[in-house]
């Protein structure tokens, strides 16, 4: 049975829809393309109002204008108003476009989506014209009379965007984000062409006041791209920088590089002939430059310190510092293609390999200059790794001669001649000292020459001098005592002859080796190990593996399965003592234990016997501490979401001032998602609403580029350290530049998944940690760190049962707070374990 389809073809209303609906998707990309079009128009001014609340916007220019013969092609509707361009290109010449439009699409996807008036005049014109459209279809066309000019130039206005996607509107952002997300495609526009002027104004804010409360942004002409930075973020983040002019054939690059570093990326600004593009491998490619070099630790700060190696050591809590540029690459347009998406900030390039090796090379300059890397300059002034010393030997005689030269490799040193002492060899054991525990009292016998020791009741020998020398010869099989069956029999302690003794020991060739000093066979701890760098890499994302066992690979030998080790057996340890002043030494029993992998459970066990375990206890104590903290902030953060409450926190009487730069200030007063994304976290404010952000008013050249914001009330679980030094200041910027690269927007609880296996209520605030500033969280674990049980501290047997217990109720028992781990295993304690006694020795065979 078969089922013929007719193909019809859409209707013009349709197609027009469909086109107009993909090229724009959002308020900000629909000002994007208008103020594209003003720069194309060699407009030297362009201003721009935006209305969220009535879903529209205008952009003004006096640029070239459009002619009334123009308006009248736009104003012909869906189908004969598209692909009307000044900016015409034929088939051929499409592969050098340098201009940001040549589709002739953009306005009249906006007669589809919204209501459009054009108002436009050109210089050889009397008059301005405008047209209306709406839904595709002319509605006026005639003389201006809204938007009436008097020189050349053009207004577009937009209102009632996308009143027939109703669904879009809807999953439109904020006000605040929409009009951020505009003054950001405003500033990266700007800082290409210093030699416009651009405005920015909330229409909203200006209607409800007459005052200047709408104004956003205004961005004068100025002489240069580091002048117009300058003007819109402050000297702060560019006192030192390095203005970058370099080529290489077809390819220049131009712009900036700043010797400061910031917080986050928000200042990276990287383009291909002036069009900013997106995220891509050229800038992973710098990223991937500065991060393997010094600059991330050595940066300069912001309050523009001169001396790259700072004599105070850097907290290895501070995060890393970004490197800060504007990098204009051009390109000839014949050799890149940017017409994969709308918004053309995607770019492929034909010779890539070519094009990274010059921007590798830039980079690579900028930063042996500056010395962050290695090179010859950064090696003359001591930034290179330091060069590894030469071995000299010391001759022990009266010249007391250093010997440099060392024999070629190929040469083999001659041996030393044998020789048999006639003497007789004192066989005095190695000298010891009694050493006394000043905690317990116990007296210790210590072996000055192998370091071991033993009580001194205890029946334990000395090491005596034939140790070695019989451990030696047990090497030698035909040396054995064998029975009629050949198997070896015999005590081991057989006296050596008194004649081999002497040779072996007067003799340098055959100088007693030193015993090896007893040791276990270690547990791999690799899985653990990884484990914990993931923590330490992102602590937020430690709720994922929230019940993970400690997995643990028991021994090389084949008998010995692999075991893992749960928050369970913690509890069921047997403790010993304490070790050292440093550990707990505990016996672990997981015969009995229900240890699965996967849901099966292991194939094999180990038969009788338990697993004798370190935990280090400044790790256990400090992993007790850490999340006895976080549960209290956390379950703060989780009341404050939920409308019940919130953070403990500490008031400030007075206010505490910190200093912000000017863009900084500008987000945290004019976001209100920001502010409260740090109020949920117990950082409020005051005054933020009277902080006076304009440059023009405030003085940049004076204030340097900083504002003074006021802090009203902090986290009452790190106030006594949030107000040392300037750890409020890197907290607050910290988190201002994490909410700028990810997002300010609340958390949805309600839809997160119990992915984490949290389903106790003691748990619950494990939630909460994938949203906790990284600076707080570095402060929490520094507070537990600092407050822990530390090495030599005496802990009695009862004080290491209680430690041993709280840290098997914690979350994550087998790390500390830094993602280290808190113990390890050191061997399986057998039940049937015995001393193997060593087979006796024929020493008449030698005879």
């Amino acid at each position: 049975m078969s089922c013929e389809t007719s193909l019809n073809q859409l209707s013009v209303e349709t197609r027009a829809k469909l086109r107009s609906s993909q090229l724009l998707t959002s308020l900000p990309q629909v000002v994007s393309e208008l103020l594209q079009n003003s720069l194309d128009a060699g407009a030297s001014q362009v201003d721009i109002g935006v209305d969220c609340e009535e879903w529209s916007c205008w952009v003004r220019d006096n640029g070239a204008g459009i002619s009334k013969a123009g308006l009248t092609m736009i104003g012909k509707g869906s189908e004969e108003g598209r692909y009307n361009t000044s900016k015409a290109y034929t088939t051929a010449s499409l592969e050098s476009v340098s201009t940001f439009g040549f589709r002739g699409e953009a306005l009249s996807s906006m007669a589809e989506l919204c209501c459009l008036e054009i108002s436009s005049r050109t210089s050889r014109s009397r008059e301005s014209w405008s047209v209306i459209l709406k839904g595709g279809k002319p509605l006026y066309s005639g003389p201006s009379i809204r938007w009436r000019r008097e020189t050349a130039g053009t207004v577009v206005c937009v209102r009632d965007a996308f009143f027939s996607l109703p669904i879009r509107r809807q999953s439109h952002p904020s006000t605040a984000k929409t009009i951020d997300a505009v003054k950001q495609e405003l500033e990266a526009y700007a800082l290409m062409f210093p030699s416009v002027s651009f405005t920015l104004q909330d229409d909203s804010k200006s209607r409800e006041s007459a005052s200047s409360k709408g104004h956003v942004l205004r961005v004068p002409k100025t002489r240069s791209i580091l002048a117009a930075f300058r003007h819109m973020y402050g000297r702060a983040l560019t006192e030192h920088v390095e203005e970058i002019n370099a080529a290489s054939g077809d390819l220049k690059l131009e712009g900036f590089m700043s010797l400061v570093g910031a917080r986050s990326k928000a200042h990276q600004y990287l383009y291909i002939n002036k069009h900013p593009i997106s995220f891509c491998d050229l800038h992973r490619l710098i990223d991937s430059k500065f991060s393997n070099s010094t600059f991330i630790k050595h940066a300069y700060d912001e309050g523009g310190e001169t001396s790259l190696r700072s004599s105070v050591r850097r907290s290895p809590r501070k995060g890393e510092k970004k490197p800060i540029y504007v990098l204009n690459l051009v390109i000839p347009t014949r050799h890149i293609d940017n017409c994969l998406e709308p918004a053309k900030s995607i770019v492929q390039i034909e010779h890539k390999n070519v094009v990274t090796t010059f921007l590798s090379s830039v980079i690579d300059s900028f930063l042996i200059r500056n010395g962050f890397a290695s090179g010859k300059r950064g090696a003359e002034e001591g930034y290179g790794s330091p060069p590894k010393k030469r071995k000299v030997s010391i001759v022990p005689d009266s010249t007391a001669q250093i010997n440099v030269a060392q024999p070629p490799a190929s040469r083999k040193a001659e041996p030393k001649a044998v020789f048999v002492h006639p003497g007789n060899i004192s066989e005095e054991s190695p000298p010891t000292r009694v050493w006394e525990d000043p905690a317990t009292g116990e007296m210790f016998i210590v072996n000055a020459r192998t370091g071991n020791s033993y009580a001194q009741h205890s029946s334990h020998k000395s090491d005596g001098p034939c140790t070695a020398t019989t451990n030696r010869t047990l090497r030698i099989p035909r040396l054995l005592k064998k029975d009629q069956d050949g198997v070896c029999s015999g005590p081991a302690h057989d006296k050596m002859p008194d004649w081999l003794q002497e040779a072996l020991s007067a003799n340098d060739a055959y100088a007693t080796a030193e015993p090896k000093i007893p040791s276990l066979p270690l547990f791999s701890n690799q899985a653990s190990e990884d484990h914990a760098s993931n923590y330490s890499k992102n602590p937020s994302c430690c709720a994922h593996s929230f019940g993970a066992p400690y997995l643990q690979s028991r021994s090389s030998s084949s008998e010995h399965a692999r075991a893992r080790f749960h928050k369970g057996d913690l509890l069921k340890a047997q403790v010993i003592n304490q070790v050292d002043r440093k550990f707990i030494a505990c016996l672990v029993d997981l015969e009995h234990s229900a240890h699965r992998e996967n849901g099966k459970p292991p194939e094999k066990c180990t038969a009788g016997g338990s697993t004798l375990i370190l935990i280090d206890q400044h790790a256990a104590d400090e992993r007790v501490r850490v999340e006895r903290f976080l549960r209290e902030i956390c379950s703060g953060f989780l009341r404050h979401c939920e409308g019940t409450g919130g953070v403990e926190v500490s008031e400030l009487s007075p206010a505490v001032p910190i200093l912000l730069t000017r863009h900084e200030a500008s987000r945290l007063a004019a976001i209100e998602e920001v502010q409260s994304a740090f109020d949920r976290w117990g950082i409020r404010f005051e005054g933020l609403a009277q902080l006076t952000l304009d440059p023009e008013c405030v003085g940049d050249e004076a204030s340097g580029g900083y504002v003074q914001v006021f802090v009203r009330t902090i986290p009452a679980i790190v106030g006594d350290k949030l107000l040392i030094n300037d750890e409020l200041r890197d907290l607050v910027k910290g988190y201002l530049g994490t909410l700028e690269s990810e997002g300010a927007s609340p958390p949805n609880l309600s839809q997160q998944k119990d992915v984490d296996n949290i389903k106790d209520d003691e748990s619950q605030w494990l939630k909460a940690l994938r949203w906790c500033p990284q600076e707080l969280l570095g402060l929490i674990n520094s507070k537990a760190c600092r407050g822990a049980v530390m090495f030599n501290d005496p802990l009695s047997l009862e004080q290491c049962e209680r430690l041993v217990t709280h840290l098997a109720a914690t979350a994550f028992p087998f790390q500390c707070a830094h993602g280290r781990p808190s113990l390890v295993p050191l061997t399986h304690v057998s039940v049937n374990s015995g001393r193997r006694s060593a087979p006796a020795l024929d020493w008449t065979r030698l005879s």
